[in-house]
């Protein structure tokens, strides 16, 4: 029996909404995926090893996929569509903004609006930290972009970040300036900068990285900062800051600000996030008075704090204390809630209140006694 031709139209029209959604799951999942992905196309949508190859195939056609290696040891990446690097001579007259406009977003063309203001926010800032505190005379960057994702580096050759607020700062161990990066509100120029670039950043992107002074500092996605010890040449100096957003990312600048402006207040950056881990390296666990004062060092510039123990199975007794009663105490106007915290924390926890038990989420402050 002849089809209809709305009948037509509709099979058609399922047809080429298929191809999208295969299409864009091959390229949302190839990079890390890059042998088998075809294996993984099939087991998605119940496809056929040839249906699966042809879609492959029509996107190496288009110049969005690259094939290396034959038959088994075929494997697939994304083409990068931009991959350009460019060298600025850091002087007074450079200006962050106009290199955005004139360098960096014409190779961004056809990037949703959200994206696009994203990078621009990133990239301004980060290019900006350079010129005001890195001492480099150059900085490089580098801009990618395949169908999946943008990728923007900002390099310098001036001192490292992390040395550089260990020692403006007055920090007793360099690891200790990733703690107060993670906080947020840190600047060693406060009459320029709030202290608010890397913070907001790093969480506006999927993955954002720092790379100096010897260490890998890294935010990826809902993961807290991660952190490893890299091997640093001898004579190697500045930072190297990278960062990664999807094509297809849905948040927006706003949301990430609003998310960080406390519901005390109307408007400003009064709340915060501290992943403990970060003071587990090199194997010290948390039991000290003095890492609970490390640990909420400049937290009376927040009015909420979130306490984030995950990954943490332990804390002592003097270090519950010094932040769930005395620091309390001492600083009521400050706000703290510790979350994804495991049962023998919160046994440290509640020791240290000691009626004022509490619970995942409770909120510290006075008027929860009444």
């Amino acid at each position: 029996m002849e089809q209809k031709p709305n009948t037509m139209f509709v099979n058609i029209v399922d047809k080429l909404a298929k191809a999208i959604e295969i299409r864009t799951f091959i390229i949302a999942n190839v990079e890390d995926h890059p042998g088998n992905i075809a294996r993984l196309v099939i087991e998605k949508f119940n496809i056929s090893r040839v249906t699966a190859l042809r879609h492959i195939g029509d996107l190496i056609k288009e110049g969005i996929l690259e094939v290396t290696g034959k038959t088994k040891d075929r494997s697939y990446t994304l083409r990068e569509i931009i991959d350009r690097d460019i060298v600025l001579d850091i002087t007074p007259d450079l200006q962050e903004d106009v290199v955005w406009t004139e360098q960096i977003k014409p190779l961004l063309t056809d990037t949703k609006e959200n994206v696009l203001g994203i990078c621009a926010h990133g990239f301004t800032e980060m290019l900006n930290n350079v010129m005001d505190h890195s001492q480099s005379p150059t900085a490089k960057i580098s801009v990618c972009r395949n169908a999946a994702r943008i990728s923007i580096m900002v390099i310098d050759k001036g001192i490292g970040i992390f040395r550089h607020i260990q020692e403006e700062c007055r920090l007793e161990d360099i690891h200790h300036a990733i703690l107060e990066l993670a906080k947020g509100k840190l600047t060693t120029d406060p009459e320029k900068h709030s202290g608010e670039g890397i913070f907001f950043t790093s969480r506006m992107f999927d993955s954002f990285s720092i790379i100096a002074d010897g260490i890998h500092f890294m935010r990826s996605g809902v993961h807290d900062w991660l952190f490893e010890t890299t091997t640093r040449k001898e004579g190697e100096h500045g930072t190297t800051i990278m960062m990664k957003i999807s094509t297809k990312a849905t948040q927006t600048a706003k949301e990430i600000f609003d998310t960080y402006r406390s519901e005390f207040d109307e408007i400003g950056f009064s709340k915060t996030i501290i992943p403990l881990k970060l003071m587990e390296y090199e194997g010290e666990k948390l039991i000290s008075r003095s890492q609970a004062k490390r640990l909420l060092r400049r937290a009376d510039r927040f009015r909420e704090v979130f306490l984030n123990f995950n990954g943490i199975t332990e804390i002592g007794q003097a270090f519950a204390d010094e932040i769930f009663r005395v620091y309390r105490k001492s600083n009521p106007q400050v706000h703290l809630y510790p979350v994804n915290a495991g049962d023998d924390v919160w046994t440290m926890i509640n020791r240290a209140l000691g009626s004022d038990v509490l619970s995942e989420g409770s909120l510290f402050k006075d008027e929860d006694k009444a």
